[in-house]
């Protein structure tokens, strides 16, 4: 039977239809079966500010899972030791999951760790850094530095629309020695009361070193500082919310009014009764991290990271966003920002801006 020219260009036709056809269900059909193992280990479990990364975490798992139809499998360790959390990572390089996002107990963990990226798990570090940048994939988390310096340069703003003009009087709660987080804090408070400092119109009475961690040491300090200086001290800065609640009950036991004549600088905006206390005026302004976007960003920069759509330069880190939170708009902090999520496409610009000369960048303030 002689078959035509046009009947062959038609089955030609026919069955290159049916190979893009298959082509695409057989793509389509691998990428609904691909899957994706996520570990969380978490530092410091009940914690309510830790608490918020593990629910942006399965946030985006549920948005990932929705959008990409990539299955994941996903495990959270809770280590309230180090020793533990070494244990769960021990086994996590034997089990080797696509993803380990980690809140590191401490700098130990950074060998296991490194260990587990050099087994092929994309390692994403959240709040907490560890020295040896080779050890993670990428740190998202809060530069602690800038946080210090961009809320005590929020504060002295503050003091001046409030009619509260120097000269200054200070105190600084800074932490214990070899604790990073407290004491870059710290160093970016300094930053920027220098200039002030400089030009005679503050000056720091005391630097306090405390186990930031530890409430009824705090106040136990604060109580015999308020004794000492009370009378002359005008601004009393800390380095986490811990310090700030112990400052505001030593100055209420002393008879003074925090907010009158006595103003108190915190951090974070967690828990409840750390928030009312800025709704009440007793603490005049606080910073607020953003960890329900970390854990949030952290699924979604291990996905980016395990499919090769970016590349990261070595030491790659990401800042997340900070917010100032005074008396007025706590509400919204708490309703908000405590539960901010932003697109994992401006993740991805963020991350494939990142170069081996420029591997750090501060992601802005996001409207909440």
């Amino acid at each position: 039977m002689k078959i035509n020219t046009r009947t062959l260009a038609i089955l030609a036709g026919i069955i290159v239809l049916v190979l893009i056809i298959g082509a695409w269900y057989f793509t389509a059909m691998r990428a609904q079966e691909k899957k994706l193992t996520i570990y969380f280990f978490d530092p410091e479990p009940g914690n309510p500010w830790w608490d918020l990364v593990p629910h942006g975490i399965q946030m985006a798992i549920d948005d990932l899972q929705k959008t990409t139809g990539v299955k994941v499998e996903y495990k959270r360790f809770d280590a309230t030791s180090l020793d533990q959390q070494v244990s769960q990572l021990q086994s996590a390089l034997s089990i080797k999951p696509d993803i380990a996002i980690v809140g590191a107990r401490s700098d130990a963990v950074q060998d296991i760790l490194k260990q587990l990226r050099n087994a092929g798990v994309k390692v994403i570090l959240v709040d907490r850094d560890v020295p040896d940048k080779t050890a993670r994939d990428l740190y998202l988390g809060t530069d602690n530095r800038y946080a210090g310096f961009f809320v005590a340069q929020a504060f002295l703003k503050y003091l001046q629309s409030a009619g509260v003009n120097p000269p200054y009087k200070v105190i600084i709660f800074r932490g214990l020695p070899g604790v990073p987080t407290v004491s870059l804090r710290y160093q970016g408070m300094m930053d920027a009361l220098q200039p002030l400092i400089q030009e005679g119109k503050a000056q720091v009475v005391s630097v306090v070193e405390v186990d930031s961690g530890n409430y009824q040491e705090c106040y136990s300090k604060a109580q015999t500082l308020v004794a000492t200086y009370g009378k002359d001290v005008n601004l009393w800065l800390a380095t986490n919310n811990l310090q700030a609640m112990a400052i505001v009950k030593a100055l209420q036991d002393a008879g003074y009014t925090p907010g009158k004549g006595k103003y108190v600088l915190g951090f974070d905006a967690q828990p409840s009764d750390w928030l009312q206390m800025i709704q009440n005026g007793l603490v005049s302004i606080s910073v607020t991290q953003t960890p329900h976007l970390m854990g949030y960003w952290a699924v979604w920069a291990g996905y980016y990271l395990s499919t090769g759509q970016v590349s990261l330069p070595s030491g790659a880190v990401i800042n997340t966003p900070l917010y100032t939170v005074l008396p007025n708009n706590a509400t919204v902090v708490a309703t908000k920002i405590d539960y901010l999520t932003v697109s994992p496409n401006e993740l991805l610009n963020l991350m494939k801006q990142l170069t081996s000369s420029h591997p750090q960048i501060q992601a802005p303030p996001y409207k909440p």
